[in-house]
């Protein structure tokens, strides 16, 4: 069978039906290879994630369990709790780079393989490092752009506090095109990170409504996954919650198999919300290379350079 013809070609003007539809089947032709490298690197990041998640949550029990009846007592806990909150952000942040490298390299691959072969990851370890070191960078300018933005909406919210709601409802247009500055940079060649900024915006404001709603349901699956596995952990939580106000339950509360239980369902959950995101980076992709498409018919670009260079 011809590949060619199975090939999703990236570069096309789409719909938003087509975009949704050709994210996932992309993603039913190149899930494997996404998962083995989830597996590899995100699951590792995904445990100690959760182990931070948990120790937040078993501070709250212990607080429960011991009653702090004074001001200090309570505030015993509050470092423990400020500390495991910020490297568990942290920690966050780490693997939602690595989930967009390792996303972002399987495309590149399909896209440039020329057979349907499936290929072994040891091929891509090269092209994920590099892509990896994109993704830290263009994390770094991310995180500097959301703080101007907090200090210039805190700002004007210090000022005009009768007025925050509309302020934060006023930015809206502006966030949804912003999300496309992970393609534009990734997969834009010889681009930087203020070129892909300006890119982001050029391609997403003529395609605002399309893709709010590509996020809006691809967000809503991505928060589907999130809540399956979520849920088992909370419940967990839960119920060694309610035992820990029973003082016949106090052993079970705090033995070692329930610790246990409590810190694979948080990694679970921790990897689940990475897996979420998925759905996401893959769509985001999609529109951006419609709307090159559609603005500057890059695959005539191509065709063009290729027949040149025949």
């Amino acid at each position: 069978m011809n590949y060619q013809k199975q090939k999703i070609n990236f570069y096309q003007k789409r719909s938003f039906g087509e975009n949704l539809t050709a994210t996932f089947d992309f993603l039913k032709d190149n899930w494997k290879p996404i998962l083995k490298l989830c597996l590899y690197v995100l699951l590792p990041l995904s445990v100690i994630q959760g182990a931070f998640m948990n120790n937040i949550a078993l501070a709250v029990v212990d607080s429960a369990i011991n009653h702090p009846t004074t001001v200090a007592s309570f505030e015993g806990y509050g470092p423990t709790i400020f500390i495991n909150y910020i490297l568990l952000i942290i920690f966050y942040l780490i693997g939602q780079t690595v989930l967009t490298a390792i996303v972002y390299t399987v495309m590149q691959k399909y896209r440039t393989s020329e057979t349907l072969k499936k290929y072994p990851l040891s091929e891509i370890k090269s092209d994920f490092i590099s892509c990896l070191k994109q993704c830290f960078i263009l994390t770094f300018y991310v995180m500097l752009i959301a703080i101007g933005y907090a200090v210039i909406v805190g700002t004007l919210g210090f000022i005009f506090s009768y007025l925050i709601f509309f302020i934060i409802l006023g930015t809206i247009p502006l966030i949804v095109p912003f999300i496309l500055i992970y393609p534009a940079y990734i997969f834009g060649e010889g681009t930087g990170t203020n070129n892909a900024l300006r890119q982001a915006y050029r391609l997403g404001f003529p395609t605002w409504g399309s893709l709010f709603l590509l996020l809006f349901v691809l967000g809503i699956i991505g928060g589907v996954i999130q809540t399956v596995t979520f849920l088992p952990w909370y419940f967990a939580f839960i119920v060694k919650s309610v035992l820990a106000y029973s003082k016949t339950s106090v052993e079970v509360t705090n033995s070692m198999g329930t610790d246990f239980l409590m810190y694979l369902l948080a990694a679970f959950q921790a990897f689940g919300a990475f897996l979420a995101g998925i759905f996401v980076f893959v769509g985001v992709a999609f529109h951006y290379f419609s709307a090159a498409e559609a603005k500057d018919s890059v695959s005539v670009s191509d065709d063009i350079d290729n027949f040149e260079q025949l």
